[in-house]
């Protein structure tokens, strides 16, 4: 009796039987894009702050453009794990992710953890995805669970 509670609140996505439209599947892997590169910028800047720190003595001048990068960085990061979140896990994960890219090396952290539920739902619907994400190209031409051509009909 305990199991069958448990599959009512089974999220309808997780079942093994549905399959996402074309459409949200080309939306969830542009989405993935843009987080991909903007952890890309990230580590960049990062890494291009931590080098002018050490090879200059001192708190490097002029360093309130990288700050401001940084800032629109999150910013942007946090419109596409909200909008990415809201794809894969509803509303409430939407801001609640959303919310914690604010916060500046746990945004990296929650970046790279959507990215991932991303590739695992991408590759769940039999989509190739790399090392930057899906193209759409392989989202059209993937296997689909309804394209049997032998399946009595």
């Amino acid at each position: 009796m305990r199991e069958d509670a448990m599959a009512a609140f089974e999220d309808e996505f997780d079942r093994p039987s549905y399959e996402r439209p074309v459409e949200e599947l080309k939306r969830i892997a542009r989405y993935q894009r843009w987080l991909i590169a903007v952890v890309l910028a990230q580590l960049a800047l990062w890494g291009g702050y931590i080098a002018l720190t050490v090879l200059s003595e001192a708190h490097p001048a002029g360093m309130e453009f990288p700050a401001i990068l940084m800032l629109i960085l999150g910013v942007v990061g946090g419109i596409y794990v909200f909008r990415l979140s809201w794809e894969l896990r509803g509303a409430f994960a939407a801001f609640v992710f959303g919310l914690a890219t604010i916060i500046p090396c746990m945004g990296l952290v929650i970046l790279t953890l959507v990215n991932g539920y991303a590739t695992t739902e991408l590759r769940k619907h039999g989509v190739k995805v790399g090392v930057f994400g899906a193209s759409p190209l392989d989202i059209d031409e993937r296997p689909s669970l309804y394209d049997d051509e032998d399946a009595g009909w």
